[in-house]
């Protein structure tokens, strides 16, 4: 009981400490007080604005967008997808009406880590799994992302190649082709 006693008797005496400002120290006087025409202005942020020149750096997949449209493509985000195979975050965009997936990582060690485990001339192994890919994969890398094109549109792989350098990994689908509107969107 004695020490509740002394900790409400402290409380009081903490709060009034800390309400109260020390004093100015007599080598620095007190700041002058504002002139009767001179009004603070509170710093006020300008507000985000929706056609941003520059997407945030913070976010790969949307300056990939920005790039992509840049190089003349059009760009819709289609949401997100589990990213499994390769882990990071899965984004799927839809570039010139074609699917395209796009994983972000966190790092660029990440990326390449996850890049390291697909096989450049045969992407249908990825570490110790063996995808059956219904497509021709092609794989491009940059920054945080891994994209993958899976689609037969030879312009759309032109327009991610202007903006993203040739493709690390390639390789070829099954037999059958799924034909041109299998990855449109």
């Amino acid at each position: 009981m004695g020490g509740l006693v002394a900790i409400v008797l402290i409380l009081p005496l903490v709060a009034t400490a800390c309400s109260n400002p020390p004093p100015p120290s007599p080598s620095q006087p007190p700041p002058p007080p504002p002139s009767p025409r001179q009004t603070p202005t509170p710093a006020v942020s300008a507000p985000p604005t929706a056609a941003s020149p520059e997407p945030s750096p913070a976010d790969p997949v949307a300056a990939l967008a920005a790039d992509l449209r840049a190089a003349g493509a059009t760009v819709d985000d289609l949401g997100g997808f589990n990213p499994m195979l390769l882990g990071g975050r899965g984004a799927r965009v839809c570039v010139a009406g074609q699917q395209v997936d796009v994983y972000a990582y966190e790092s660029a060690p990440d990326r390449v880590a996850a890049a390291a485990r697909i096989d450049a001339t045969d992407p249908s192994k990825v570490g110790t799994a063996i995808v059956e890919w219904a497509g021709n994969p092609r794989f491009w890398q940059r920054d945080r992302l891994i994209v993958l094109y899976l689609g037969s549109d030879p312009a759309v792989e032109g327009r991610i190649t202007s903006v993203l350098g040739e493709p690390f990994a390639r390789g070829w689908g099954p037999a059958w082709d799924p034909g041109p509107s299998a990855y449109a969107c």
